[in-house]
């Protein structure tokens, strides 16, 4: 045990480390909803782009996918994943709805069984998630806005390439395992829990396959000559859907059907991402000076341990804490008691925000070679920390298998680093 100077207590844990690999990712901004619920968007560049695809490209059967030049003037941000059904929950305080075909309910799966209008519409999940969060920023992407960000900056079929060489039919390529879920991978086909394929260069997560994605335009003809900003016709008409499903042809980034603004039933393979113009992170950038012990006054002599990897973009926390229900009033706790809890959390960061899984581990037996294990290997929950600067944050976390969630504000316990951390920042 090591006291600090105010006599505050703190916990130093030996504990094995084994990182698992992630990818850097572009900037990132997450938003609570209600219930402490993340939904995390990706910052993704303006820029200009060839929109459509070129005559003869496998797959472009239906002749609506005129090739041209698009520019997009703003950065905007885009849904890192396809809407969740607890997101969809949290914002509208119902479940999704399963009266559309067979449907699969799950609160990491995508929401679908929507419309344009319930989505987009007066009272719709845009509407009320622009209430909760005091904005005007969120919306729906415009189909250009989708399809530069389904490429990626390519001009492949998919963001992954050209790879659909061993054949496009169903149960004939298992090579898209790792990039996109349809028939080809997966019998029978249907929506799966989303981020479990591979990020494309945006770092955004199945832009191709699992669901079609409503965007905001009216259906109509692309034009032959270079447009920028493009929103699409105006009018009532039908809208436009995006990304594909079960066929592997539809899942190209260039792909494009219309549905009705209002027809669910036809929307048992339709979800929806979340667009925003204008979000900014705090201007706070995660840095090796973060490195430190932290913890919150309200709940002294528990804690975390920070540790911040610049080199792969990933942190790691040590998370030392009590059971859920607390030890009688005249025994005090001793170091390896069963009483006492670590969590440990990993994950990709980018800007102010870490998004992080959260491994509750079971079974080990203290200054013992015995091993501890983890409640659940893929991950007990999320923990989300949003730093203000180099001395405090926010942390919110979720833990589904002890039905626990909340916020924590966070701080150092003490100041040694803070002006390697400023350093840092400011260079």
């Amino acid at each position: 045990m090591i006291r600090n100077s105010n006599n505050r207590s703190i916990f130093v844990l030996l504990f094995a480390l084994i990182l698992f690999p992630f990818t850097a990712l572009a900037e990132e901004v997450t938003v609570m909803l209600p219930g402490d619920v993340p939904m995390t968007l990706v910052k993704v560049p303006a820029g200009t782009f060839l929109m459509g695809s070129p005559q003869g490209e496998r797959g472009n059967f239906l002749d609506n996918e005129t090739q041209h030049q698009v520019t997009l003037t703003q950065d905007y941000f885009l849904g890192k994943t396809e809407v969740t059904q607890k997101q969809w929950a949290a914002v509208m305080g119902e479940p999704m709805r399963t009266d559309c075909g067979d449907i699969t309910v799950g609160d990491d799966f995508p929401v679908y069984c929507v419309t344009w209008n319930r989505i987009a519409g007066p009272g719709g999940f845009i509407e009320k998630l622009n209430t909760h969060l005091e904005s005007t920023a969120f919306r729906l992407p415009t189909e250009a806005e989708w399809e530069r960000a389904a490429r990626a900056g390519t001009t492949t079929r998919y963001a992954h390439g050209d790879v659909l060489e061993c054949s496009d039919e169903c149960g004939a390529c298992p090579a898209h395992d790792p990039k996109m879920w349809w028939c080809g991978n997966v019998d029978p086909f249907g929506p799966k829990p989303v981020g479990q394929k591979d990020a494309n260069p945006f770092g955004l997560h199945d832009m191709h396959g699992n669901l079609w994605e409503i965007v905001n335009d009216r259906y109509g003809e692309f034009s032959t000559e270079p447009v920028t900003d493009p929103s699409g016709p105006g009018g009532s008409g039908d809208v436009v859907i995006r990304g594909g499903g079960k066929e592997a042809w539809i899942n190209r980034s260039a792909s494009r059907v219309s549905a009705s603004p209002d027809d669910r039933a036809q929307n048992n393979e339709v979800g929806f991402r979340v667009a925003a113009t204008g979000l900014e992170a705090s201007g706070f950038e995660i840095n090796s000076g973060l490195n430190d012990a932290w913890y919150n006054p309200a709940t002294d002599g528990q804690g975390f341990l920070i540790s911040v990897f610049p080199d792969r973009s990933e942190m790691f926390v040590a998370w030392f804490t009590f059971d859920v229900e607390r030890p009688p009033e005249d025994v005090m706790a001793m170091l390896g008691d069963p009483g006492h809890r670590w969590l440990t959390a990993q994950g990709p960061y980018s800007g102010d925000t870490a998004t992080l899984k959260i491994f509750v581990t079971k079974g080990g037996v203290f200054d013992s070679a015995e091993p501890p294990t983890s409640t659940d290997p893929d991950g007990d929950g999320t923990m989300v920390i949003e730093f203000a600067d180099c001395t405090a944050g926010i942390l919110n976390y979720t833990i589904p298998s002890l039905d626990l969630s909340g916020e924590i504000p966070i701080q150092r316990i003490v100041l040694d680093n803070v002006t390697l951390c400023e350093a840092l920042h400011t260079e």
